[in-house]
């Protein structure tokens, strides 16, 4: 997805730029200044290794006074005034008092919130300072071993399969810490053609390898096939991906021999 170049073209035609960046934070490298957005959202704990919990909102200062509250609304929360009001105090807080703006001050206290994922960020950050991989270290190592990764992971299932990593023509579909690849189940045969049951078979799939394997995989059934998603995360290696594709043969035979129609 071209978003700095959507980005861009959204700012020269003054139209409000929103980045749904879920899985950018720690996974590839992002000046936001240089980016320059509206808004900008991400998870941290995807790939920048940090409990569940904890994301990013990025709001361009001068798009501040958009954005009236948190979600839920919290004692930072500065009601606009009215022409009635101008000029008295604001709703006392009760707070320690903070010479942050408005919009800082909002979104800092969340009463049903636990802190504790965003206090784990800078050890998160240290953390990857150290890590190291071939010659390179930090940032970059990561970037690179996570692209070689999920790289090296596709090519070791599609070849157990027998079947292709998801692709386009630029090839800019790989360019990436993530693989889809197909697996080795026929739409027609296994799923009848019903779109009701191929769903099904991949919700299936999906539980038997919590229940029975303790992973997660996620299956996606698109283009009458179905496809899984594979992350290409620090702690997974070579091992990991032979042994992910043994395990995902297997649930193709007891697909093809109807188990999952006993659940």
């Amino acid at each position: 997805m071209p978003f700095a170049q959507l980005t861009e073209l959204c700012r020269k035609n003054n139209i409000l730029s929103c980045i749904d960046g879920a899985h950018s934070t720690g996974g590839i490298p992002l000046n936001l200044l240089a980016l320059d957005p509206d808004f900008y959202v991400s998870n941290c704990h995807k790939w920048l290794f940090v409990p569940r919990g904890c994301a990013i909102f990025y709001v361009a200062e001068r798009n501040h006074a958009l954005m009236r509250s948190t979600l839920p609304t919290s004692h930072g929360f500065v009601p606009l005034p009215t022409e009635e009001e101008e000029g008295e105090a604001k709703i006392p807080n009760p707070l320690p008092p903070s010479s942050k703006s408005d919009f800082v001050t909002a979104f800092e206290f969340v009463g049903t919130l636990d802190n504790s994922p965003f206090l784990s960020v800078p050890a998160a950050l240290e953390w990857r300072k150290k890590l190291r991989w071939k010659d390179m270290s930090g940032e970059e190592a990561i970037y690179s071993y996570i692209a070689h990764n999920a790289h090296q992971a596709g090519e070791i299932l599609a070849s157990k399969f027998g079947t292709e990593v998801l692709d386009n023509e630029e090839k800019t579909l790989t360019n990436c810490f993530f693989s889809n690849v197909r697996l080795p189940l026929s739409f027609a045969n296994d799923a009848h053609g019903s779109r009701d049951e191929a769903v099904k078979i991949a919700q299936w799939i999906a539980k038997v390898l919590v229940e029975e394997y303790d992973t997660f995989i996620a299956v996606i059934f698109y283009g009458d096939a179905w496809w899984v998603r594979l992350s290409g995360q620090v702690y997974l290696t070579e091992q990991d991906w032979e042994w992910a594709a043994e395990v995902l043969v297997g649930l193709c035979q007891g697909v093809r021999s109807g188990e999952w129609m006993d659940d």
